[in-house]
C-alpha cells in the first residue's frame, strides 16, 4: 500500500464560532496522536479527505500527514475515528493515530464477496454475517479488502472465517470458525387467501340456509 500524501494545517483549539468559520471554509477539526507524540490538534480539508476515502472504497488508507508542511520522522497516519452530521453526513470531525512503518498495526478490513452463489439461482438468500474482519500485519501491507469466493455455495452452505482469501503479510485475527456469510432457503409464503376465502363461502351459506329456514317458518 502507498502513502497518499494529506496537507494539513496546525490548528489552535477555539470556541464554537471559530469551528463554525472553519466548517464554512471546507475544514474539518481533527487531532493526531499516538506513539508517546504530543496530540497535536489539526484543520483538514474535507473535500479533499472524503475523495480519497471515497477513492479508497471506504477502505483503510495508509497518510503521509503533513502538518504545516511536515510529519514526523519515521511516522504515517490512519484515520482512527471520524465524526459525522446525522442529518446531512457532513464529516464534523476526524481523529488521526500515528503509526510506525516498521511496527505492525490492528486495524479492521471489510469483506468483498465475490461471485453470485449457486444457490442464489435457486431462490436462496445471501446472508453476510460478517462485512470486516479484524487483522495485524505492518503499515505499508495493509489491504483495502479480503475476498470471499461465494460462487459455489449451495442452499444451507456457511463459509467461516478460514475461507477468507489468504494473504501472505496478514493475519486475521478473528476466530476462525466464526461464520461470515450463509445461503439461506428461500422465504415460503403460506397461502392464507384460499382459506379465508372458503371460510367466506362457508359463513355466506350458513346465513342462507338460517335466512331460508326462517322464510319457512313463517
Amino acid at each position: 500500500m502507498e502513502q497518499v500524501v494529506l496537507e494539513a494545517k496546525s490548528r489552535t483549539p477555539g470556541g464554537k464560532g471559530a469551528a463554525r468559520k472553519q466548517r464554512r471554509e471546507g475544514l474539518v477539526p481533527g487531532v493526531a496522536y499516538g506513539h508517546g507524540l504530543d496530540p497535536m490538534p489539526l484543520l483538514v480539508d474535507e473535500r479533499t479527505l472524503t475523495d480519497v476515502l471515497r477513492h479508497h472504497r471506504g477502505g483503510n488508507v495508509l497518510f503521509d500527514l503533513r502538518v504545516d508542511g511536515t510529519a514526523p520522522g519515521g511516522f504515517a497516519a490512519i484515520v482512527k475515528s471520524m465524526q459525522s452530521d446525522p442529518v446531512t453526513d457532513d464529516l464534523l470531525a476526524v481523529d488521526f493515530q500515528w503509526v510506525s512503518l516498521q511496527e505492525h498495526v490492528t486495524v479492521q478490513v471489510r469483506i468483498r464477496l465475490q461471485g453470485r452463489a449457486r444457490g442464489a439461482e435457486e431462490g436462496g438468500i445471501v446472508d453476510q454475517a460478517l462485512h470486516e474482519v479484524e487483522v495485524s500485519c505492518l503499515p505499508l501491507e495493509m489491504p483495502e479488502e479480503l475476498v470471499l469466493d461465494i460462487s459455489a455455495m449451495e442452499i444451507g452452505d456457511t463459509l467461516h472465517v478460514s475461507d477468507l482469501a489468504e494473504v501472505a503479510v496478514v493475519v486475521v485475527l478473528a476466530h476462525a470458525e466464526e461464520p461470515a456469510v450463509t445461503v439461506r432457503p428461500p422465504v415460503v409464503v403460506a397461502e392464507v387467501a384460499p382459506v379465508a376465502e372458503e371460510a367466506a363461502a362457508e359463513e355466506g351459506e350458513e346465513a342462507a340456509e338460517a335466512k331460508a329456514e326462517g322464510e319457512a317458518e313463517e
